[in-house]
């Protein structure tokens, strides 16, 4: 007797994850290809170097937007920081005019 039933046996667990690398698989199809037609290494690193740089192509537009925004964000900065030290300095201005007017 016992509070709980419980299986007689207990079941594992087997789960294998997949990993799924959409350019391993096109880049090993393309050798698999050019294999077939018995190309020498040669092709299958200008292969390899021609699908990191088909890869790589739209990365230089994501740099060149980001340096953009990075330049943006810089000058809205500098103006913020413009505009406080003009108010700070007119405050001041403010204050030896109004000791003066007394």
């Amino acid at each position: 007797m016992s509070l709980f039933k419980m299986p007689s046996r207990t079941r594992e667990f087997n789960f294998h994850p997949r990993y799924y690398d959409e350019r391993k698989q096109r880049l090993q199809k393309k050798i698999d290809l050019y294999k077939g037609e018995n190309k020498t290494e040669d092709r299958i690193r200008a292969i390899k170097f021609q699908s990191d740089l088909q890869d790589n192509w739209g990365k230089s537009h994501y740099k060149s937007q980001s340096f953009k925004s990075n330049i943006r964000l810089i000058i809205i900065l500098v103006l913020i920081l413009a505009v406080f030290y003009y108010i700070f300095i007119g405050l001041d201005n403010v204050g030896t005019l109004l000791e003066s007017s007394k």
